[in-house]
């Protein structure tokens, strides 16, 4: 009995998992002016974002399409979890949910074969988190069936919480215009932001300084530990990764127990974070 995950690019994977053959990442697209990254292994996320930099207008990103995900779709596989950005933020989990329909109506593969869509409400760590907790429960010979009702359960219990140095989406997806985004830059305010159980995005503060905001991050961080065990976490960071292993270090000291996992961010997750974006989900 064998199983895969297909994850969209909207999350970041470790380059373990990576080369892990039971994982299949599905690449979204962005649009930079006229030039387009495939979101996959390849892409030069340093490059886009010069381009996203010296862009007038705002980038674009458009979800796979269902028959992406058909096409990744491992055909001997009798389990499959797709695992995918936030459906209030992306059009990936749409996607899926139409890939699976297509699938079962055109009664490819074996019988019985089974596909789970799993919306994240989250993106980047957060869907590497997921990934990674669906791996444990297959390893321990879990039916689907309770892990399908465990990883529902597992996302509401999630947090994300994301630091950002870099303002340009925010200022050009409209979130800081005029004065207060001149103010922020000329300051050097670095927002912290926390997503939500309806998988969209908060705003819980601001510090000057991005030392300050992931001082602050990580206060929350410790206050969201006594509230709710934490059994692991995942960093994801934009070129940032002095400074990402300095908030690892910091968390390893308040949870000595846990594992705490460090990656890079992907395409997507680089886009909207910008350069020295950090970014934390846990659970």
């Amino acid at each position: 009995m064998s199983y895969q995950i297909l994850i969209d690019s909207c999350g970041d994977l470790s380059q373990g998992m990576r080369e892990n053959p039971r994982i299949e990442m599905v690449p979204l697209r962005i649009q930079v002016g006229k030039k387009e990254y495939i979101d996959d292994e390849k892409i030069n996320c340093r490059e886009m974002l010069e381009d996203i930099a010296s862009s007038p207008n705002m980038p674009l990103s458009s979800c796979p399409s269902p028959s992406q995900f058909v096409d990744a779709l491992d055909k001997e596989a009798d389990r499959i979890y797709v695992i995918t950005g936030s459906s209030a933020l992306s059009g990936s989990y749409n996607s899926a949910c139409l890939a699976k329909k297509m699938w079962q109506e055109e009664k490819r593969g074996k019988n019985g074969q089974r596909i789970c869509v799993i919306d994240s409400r989250n993106a980047s760590a957060g869907e590497m988190l997921i990934a990674r907790q669906i791996i444990q429960w297959e390893n321990k010979g879990m039916p689907m069936e309770n892990i399908k009702k465990r990883i529902q359960a597992y996302i509401k219990k999630m947090k994300t919480r994301f630091v950002l140095e870099d303002l340009t989406m925010l200022e050009r997806s409209g979130r800081l215009t005029g004065l207060k985004a001149k103010l922020a830059d000329t300051f050097h305010i670095c927002p912290i932001l926390c997503s939500t159980r309806e998988g969209t995005i908060s705003q819980t503060g601001q510090a000057r300084g991005i030392k300050r905001a992931l001082a602050s991050m990580i206060r929350h961080i410790e206050e969201d530990g006594k509230e709710n065990e934490i059994s692991a976490m995942v960093i994801s960071h934009c070129f940032q990764e002095k400074m990402a292993l300095e908030v690892k270090r910091k968390l390893k000291k308040i949870f000595p127990g846990i594992p705490i996992l460090l990656v890079e961010t992907g395409g997507i997750a680089s886009m909207y974070a910008g350069r020295g974006g950090i970014i934390v989900a846990y659970a």
